[in-house]
């Protein structure tokens, strides 16, 4: 089992979009999928329950129950496990840091923003987990490169000692929409630019999650007979 914890102690980076955009792509190509919502806001719990899909699963729960919550999704043969979490709380941002197989930090391109989300490089650098930046609501590219705003913090954040994410994900209409409706940008509107973008993201992602290998081939079943053979060597 795979976890991606969502991290930024700075309000308003997109940690929700992306759960779920996320989420709904792991379960899409076959990963059994499980959200959590730590965020007392409950914005990820509430787009779930206007959503008529079954699939992803959705837990909310508290960061004292995580454990819990990740012991049994292990049990359940749950594949990918992805936490949205709140924002300011250090010590909920730790215990997701020390349980993620990859830690996400989006955030805004503003000067304001990338300063803000140090405090959460340092937790994610502190877990010694492999961790991204993802420049989260971006202007739109001019032309066929990116907008200058997100270039220009794309080589700020260089300083920051953590990779980023090579495809920014622009700030469009398409994400809000679909949200209200429990859908996602890929449902609502299938190979548009937002969807093009989360897919594009989902692939860094899911590289990422296996240290640059194809993670479809570590599924449930591999996890299985490796935990098998484990439990068989301690007899």
């Amino acid at each position: 089992m795979k976890v991606i914890g969502l991290l930024s102690r700075k309000g308003g980076s997109g940690k929700t979009t992306l759960t779920v955009h996320l989420g709904v792509l792991a379960q899409a190509v076959g990963l059994r999928t499980l959200l959590i919502d730590l965020d007392p806001q409950h914005s990820a719990a509430d787009w779930w329950r206007a959503r008529e899909a079954e699939t992803p699963q959705l837990v909310q729960t508290a960061p004292a129950e995580l454990r819990d919550v990740l012991d049994v999704a292990l049990t359940d043969g749950v594949d990918v496990v992805v936490i949205d979490t709140r924002p300011s709380a250090a010590q909920d941002a730790a215990l997701v840091a020390a349980l993620s197989d990859l830690i996400l930090v989006p955030t805004r391109p503003s000067i304001l923003d990338l300063r803000a989300i140090l405090d959460t490089i340092d937790i994610a650098q502190g877990a010694a987990r492999r961790s991204l930046i993802v420049l989260n609501a971006c202007p739109p590219p001019r032309g066929a490169g990116e907008a200058s705003l997100t270039g220009d913090a794309r080589r700020a954040v260089a300083a920051f000692g953590v990779p980023v994410a090579p495809v920014p994900i622009v700030n469009r209409t398409m994400f809000a929409s679909a949200l209200l409706t429990g859908l996602t940008a890929g449902e609502a509107d299938p190979g548009g630019k937002a969807d093009r973008e989360m897919r594009a993201l989902w692939r860094v992602v899911e590289k990422e999650l296996n240290h640059g290998k194809g993670y479809i081939a570590e599924r449930a079943g591999d996890e299985k007979t490796a935990r098998a053979r484990a439990a068989g060597a301690g007899h």
